[in-house]
């Protein structure tokens, strides 16, 4: 009996023993589980921080890039879990601020670090320059075919438009000389042109001198009825423009002695104007 009770104890014991061993060893294999398990967690965490950051480092410098103020410039972009840095040399405070804000707007980007110092003598990039203004005339280019598809009286019209350097070139025909001067506001209007070569053709305007190409005189002449259009100061509706080598007379008839004023500077302001000669009277002035 006694050995029975011995030989009892014995085994429990052993069972006891065995049973602390499978603990020890399953504690063990969790502990290194739990941290090889946590370890790959922050290796993906990591990897896809970086593939974040690195998304977001390349969509900043793209919309830097496409603005064309500041892609001329050379700017520095860094990011680290959706924190940008930038860092570099521009001329101004306003390319400083510009840059900062183009960067805040990028989706992705959290906050913005602007370490931009400001240099007036910093020089231009050439390269990034040339890239600047492709993308300014491709965004003119896209204005200037949107507003002409707008318009009522082009409907139908097969209008061309190219852009090199900001200046821009109608081609194609039109069905009349009002269509072809329509189409040419709507260019001229467009925010960023600085010239425009009209070379449409009006098909129904057989032996109309309107459907000739037009000479520089009365191409300068419409462009300043169209900068005079542009301001909504002045009425044109008397008013008539005529340019010669450079000379613009203004003759006719405008509603007050600050609209005459006002006609006379911004026709000198523009592009190709040599001289401004006024003979606009104002409707408040003594006959």
């Amino acid at each position: 009996m006694k050995t029975s009770l011995k030989e009892s104890g014995r085994v429990s014991v052993g069972a006891i023993i065995v049973v602390v061993l499978i603990v020890l060893i399953a504690g063990g294999v969790w502990t290194y589980s739990s941290r090889r398990a946590a370890g790959v967690r922050d290796t993906l965490r990591l990897v896809k921080d970086t593939s974040q950051d690195t998304a977001t480092t390349t969509k900043v410098k793209t919309a830097l890039l496409l603005s064309k103020h500041v892609s001329a410039f050379d700017t520095t972009v860094a990011t680290a879990r959706g924190e940008v840095t930038l860092t570099g040399a521009v001329p101004t405070e306003e390319v400083k601020g510009l840059a900062a804000a183009i960067a805040r707007d990028t989706s992705g980007v959290s906050t913005v670090h602007n370490n931009l110092t400001v240099n007036p003598g910093v020089a231009a990039n050439p390269e990034a320059a040339s890239i600047g203004d492709r993308v300014a005339d491709l965004e003119i280019k896209t204005l200037v075919t949107d507003h002409l598809a707008r318009a009522t009286e082009l409907q139908n019209e097969h209008i061309t438009v190219q852009v090199s350097k900001r200046r821009v070139s109608l081609d194609g025909t039109v069905d009349s000389p009002a269509q072809r001067r329509a189409a040419d506001r709507i260019a001229l209007l467009v925010p960023g042109v600085l010239e425009l070569a009209s070379n449409l053709t009006v098909t129904n305007a057989t032996g109309n001198p309107e459907s000739a190409p037009e000479s520089a005189d009365n191409r300068l002449a419409r462009r300043v009825e169209f900068e005079l259009y542009a301001t909504k100061a002045v009425a044109l509706k008397d008013v008539q423009i005529r340019s010669q080598d450079g000379a613009v007379f203004l003759s006719g008839k405008v509603g007050s002695r600050a609209e005459r004023l006002l006609a006379e500077r911004v026709t000198q302001s523009v592009e190709g104007v040599k001289k401004v000669v006024n003979n606009l009277s104002a409707s408040e002035e003594p006959r």
